[in-house]
């Protein structure tokens, strides 16, 4: 008896979940990897190390859709990320930190609200830029993706997103955070909004054929602290927000994939995040585990992308390289930032849902001023591993 029951109730749950057809899906990337890091100030290191999530994160999720009619929908997405090789929590321990979204589809457009990649992220299902105008678009980790461009990794807390329908291969987006990250002090409820970071974003893409192409402009806007928070002695805290026009495209002549972007981008307070948990940093309160020193500044720059995706017999490979250059506004010693990413990749499908992945990336993080140099990173990546798709 106790079994039928069991059974019933089985039946009900799946019958149930079908018609709100919800899906259970996930991806497990490991593999191992080998570095080798030289600076100036410290002896060169070598690492060997399982690697988790290098050509894509890990993660467990949740995601259905609720058909209103007329054109109307509700659809939601609950996203979790965790190390593969240690089962640990990712994005600070957040239970579905890489998305929770709620969306509401139209025929004048589509709604999302809730934690999620912004359009500049090169994560999850709002990433834009990544997807039209680089070659290795998200998923790939270390040295061999993060801190390419501005903005590249961002998931913000408290999101707002509006997409229009696509017309003649247009798609335009609008996007506004009230609060950036709740785990670091940031609180949408405030009454004054300049006591939490926002973040807002336009842009519009294009897709017809073998073309690609998006326009974004985004801005950070920083917190504003009070002068018993202020620990710079010229009071200075609150220098201006972060401002950033990317633009890029692609085009797939068949045999291959080519992919290009140029970034300007203006008050910049870090940038080039190297992975290996270090970044170019101009300002004090962003100092923790940079490679800058401790001073109010913000930096003006630009960066650069040009690549190539070519499938083979074999699989899929694809070169690109990265440049880029950051300089501090109103320094005297006019320091500056650049980096230099070089990376090959391949991916080699076993079937639709694992493949055998391996590459080999270069990063040069240089910090400079017109007297010396304070500071240089190279470092050599090569990694293999597995992703299997559930």
């Amino acid at each position: 008896m106790k079994k039928i029951a069991i059974a019933a109730a089985a039946a009900l749950a799946a019958a149930g979940a079908t018609a709100a057809e919800v899906t259970l899906y996930g991806v497990v990337d490991t593999g191992l990897g080998y570095t080798n890091i030289n600076t100036l100030h410290a002896p060169t290191e070598n690492r060997f190390e399982q690697i988790n999530g290098y050509n894509m994160g890990s993660r467990l999720g949740f995601k259905g859709t609720e058909e209103l009619g007329n054109g109307y929908a509700v659809s939601f997405i609950l996203e979790n990320g965790f190390s593969s090789d240690s089962g640990a929590l990712g994005q600070g321990g957040r239970m579905f930190g890489r998305e929770a979204q709620v969306k509401l589809h139209t025929p004048y457009g589509t709604l999302s609200f809730g934690r999620a990649g912004t359009l500049m992220s090169g994560a999850g299902s709002l990433d834009v830029f990544g997807t039209f105008a680089d070659t290795i678009p998200g998923g790939w980790d270390g040295i061999f993706n993060i801190g390419n461009y501005q903005g590249n990794g961002m998931r913000l807390d408290n999101m707002v997103t509006y997409q229009t329908p696509t017309a003649a291969g247009f798609t335009g987006y609008l996007q506004y955070s009230f609060a950036n990250d709740t785990l670091s002090d940031d609180d949408d409820s405030r009454a004054n909004e300049r006591q939490s970071n926002r973040y807002a974003a336009a842009g519009i893409s294009y897709r017809n054929g073998p073309v690609s192409a998006v326009v974004i402009y985004d801005t950070l806007m920083y917190r504003h602290y009070a002068s018993s928070e202020q620990v710079d002695p010229n009071g200075n805290a609150n220098v201006g927000d972060s401002r950033v026009l990317s633009v890029g495209g692609s085009y797939d002549f068949g045999v291959a994939r080519v992919s290009a972007f140029g970034q300007y981008v203006k008050g910049a307070r870090s940038g080039y995040g190297d992975g290996l948990g270090k970044s170019a940093t101009f300002w004090t309160n962003d100092k923790d585990n940079g490679i800058g020193i401790g001073e109010y500044f913000d930096a003006d720059g630009y960066n650069l992308h040009l690549g190539v995706a070519i499938p083979l017999p074999c699989g899929n490979l694809k070169l690109a390289s990265y440049y880029g250059k950051l300089e501090r506004n109103d320094d005297p010693e006019n320091l500056e930032a650049t980096n230099l990413n070089l990376v090959i990749g391949h991916e080699y499908n076993f079937s639709k849902r694992t493949i055998i992945y391996s590459g080999v990336a270069y990063k040069q993080l240089k910090l400079e001023n017109d007297v010396e140099k304070r500071e240089e990173i190279k470092a050599t990546q090569v990694i293999v591993g597995m992703r299997h798709i559930f």
